[in-house]
């Protein structure tokens, strides 16, 4: 109530002043607390749909690229994989050097024993198994030894 006969007190050019002011706060307000956050978010989601469609370009390149990897792999052995050559392949690109290798009868799994390995290097090794498509980890086991950053490694492969 005092604030309306405050206002009634002023001469009506005061009180035009007054009104321009308010509402010239009032835009400022709306702009603060509901127009600039809108834009921002609506930035931050042409930013977010933007990524995602880059991730989507990446996969789709590389699900190409697995399928003629594969289809490549699959024409060049005749269909027949032969495990123990694959691991024998892959171990010494990376430069590991398998200590045993022992096929199933069915030449269908291989047990493999690496001695005082990089910890590193072996992780990067059963990452590519796994990822080649023709080999699926069964069992693994690791033991540390005394160089730091090292194991022994025992695994059973089992082709795909």
């Amino acid at each position: 109530m005092k604030m309306k006969t405050w206002v009634q007190q002023k001469t009506p050019r005061e009180q035009l002043i007054l009104l321009a002011g308010l509402g010239v706060v009032m835009v400022v307000l709306v702009w603060q607390l509901l127009w600039q956050p809108m834009l921002q978010a609506k930035a931050l989601s042409a930013q977010r749909v933007s990524n995602a469609e880059q991730s989507l370009l990446a996969v789709r390149s590389l699900a190409g690229e697995l399928v003629s990897a594969r289809a490549s792999s699959t024409a060049g052995t005749g269909g027949s994989v032969n495990p123990a050559q694959l691991l024998d392949e892959s171990a010494s690109a990376l430069g590991l050097r398998i200590a045993s290798l022992e096929p199933a009868a069915d030449n269908s799994s291989v047990a493999v024993r690496l001695n005082d390995v990089s910890m590193a290097t072996v992780l990067a090794w059963l990452y590519d198994i796994e990822n080649s498509g023709n080999m699926n980890i069964d069992s693994l086991t690791l033991s540390p030894v005394t160089t730091p950053g090292n194991v022994t490694v025992s695994l059973r492969l089992r082709g795909r």
